[in-house]
């Protein structure tokens, strides 16, 4: 930038001293460009220094007092008090209208150990779409806690999840344009599985189910499979600990460096690391075996997750397998009519808990489609879920 400075000087100096009335226009014309780019530069210096999330980005398009841009921000504000609930994986067939301007926003609960994944498919080169995650206290006037945002152009966002609860994703597009989208919901496991080839299915005792007669509960989950079966390392780690004692017979613990947690393999046939050996995740730390207290039971791993400050914690969410959503449907419907007396719902499940009564000949705007259901707006702003059988399609206009 500094050179391009020096440079227009000397020109500018060269140009006057030889004929300062032909040039003066084209040093008006120069010192213009010279101040967007200045702007320009500046700008993405500072931003460098804010990291400002997309939306914010965006809104320096509009003025302050436009009033599209105004209810876009409404609309924003008062999606953040929606109270819809979807079970994951879940997936949405729709299409942002370029005039309702409403956000799509889900309430979902989720657990330590799961990673939270959201993904818009849209047309390329079309508006852009912002997505925000957002922590729900159990104090229902606390405000909601901005967990992440979507980046810039990105539309996906992917988030570790470290704290059991409910929590709000809010998806909104930008302004003026109508475009169709699919929306998927869903998690993923933190970590890899720990058993090499076994999956959701060799799980057969989960956390905190009853031993020695209900005297303790469970504290892992156990892993049958034959014996000799590889147990890997499930994260990029080193090994703090191996050993044979106690009820876990031979067993290994790893340390996750990242996140802070000990994984615990115990009941090993052999093991096959040693004591401060760094692993790469899938390196095999020993064999399913039945040692230990596990002597008269199939060969299984007894596999459990530590948290230095609470201990043992639940291991499932962190390594179960998940279904990633697939849609079979697509919804090309913008505006609907009520066939007859029905119930808007909190959630497209049937029988689950009504928001609304919806009468026969009420129109409703339909946002989207999962499966059966219709996901609507009625006149009076409401939001929730309906059976598609229960609408007639209506022009749009």
């Amino acid at each position: 930038m500094m050179w391009y400075i020096i440079y227009l000087g000397n020109m500018v100096r060269f140009l006057l001293y030889n004929n300062p009335m032909k040039y003066a226009s084209y040093l008006i014309v120069g010192l213009l460009l010279l101040g967007i780019s200045s702007c320009t530069e500046i700008q993405k210096a500072a931003d460098v220094i804010t990291n400002p999330s997309a939306k914010e980005v965006y809104a320096r398009n509009f003025e302050k007092n436009d009033s599209l841009f105004l209810l876009w921000e409404t609309r924003f504000e008062e999606a953040k008090k929606d109270s819809l609930q979807v079970l994951l994986p879940y997936a949405e067939s729709g299409i942002f209208s370029e005039k309702i301007l409403f956000p799509y926003s889900y309430d979902l609960q989720l657990r330590e150990g799961e990673r939270l994944v959201v993904e818009i498919e849209k047309p390329l080169d079309s508006t852009q779409v912002f997505i925000d995650l957002f922590k729900k206290s159990q104090d229902t006037v606390a405000p909601l806690k901005l967990i992440k945002s979507s980046e810039i152009d990105i539309p996906h966002l992917s988030e570790a999840i470290t704290e059991y609860g409910w929590y709000k994703v809010i998806i909104q597009s930008g302004i003026g344009e109508r475009i169709p989208f699919k929306l998927k919901i869903y998690t993923q496991p933190t970590y890899g599985f720990p058993v090499s080839g076994a999956g959701n299915k060799n799980i057969q005792s989960f956390w905190a189910d009853p031993r020695d007669g209900g005297s303790r509960s469970h504290e892992g989950v156990d892993i049958f499979a034959k014996r000799g079966t590889p147990v890997v390392a499930i994260t990029d780690g080193r090994v703090s600990s191996t050993g044979d004692r106690g009820l876990g017979g031979k067993q290994v613990w790893l340390r996750d460096g990242l996140f802070g947690k000990t994984m615990y393999y115990a009941h090993l046939d052999s093991i096959a690391t040693t004591t401060g050996k760094r692993v790469k995740q899938g390196d095999t730390l020993g064999f399913v075996g039945n040692t230990g207290n596990a002597r008269t039971t199939a060969p299984h791993l007894h596999f459990g997750i530590y948290k230095t400050a609470s201990g043992a914690i639940n291991p499932l969410p962190y390594i179960k397998r998940t279904d990633l959503p697939e849609i079979s449907w697509e919804n090309t419907m913008i505006k609907g009519s009520v066939k007859r007396n029905t119930t808007l719902q909190k959630a497209p499940i049937s029988g689950f808990e009504t928001i609304a009564t919806l009468k026969k000949g009420d129109t409703v705007a339909v946002l989207g489609k999962h499966e059966a259901w219709l996901h609507v707006r009625t006149k009076d702003l409401i939001k929730g879920f309906i059976q598609e059988r229960f609408v007639n399609e209506l022009p749009s206009n």
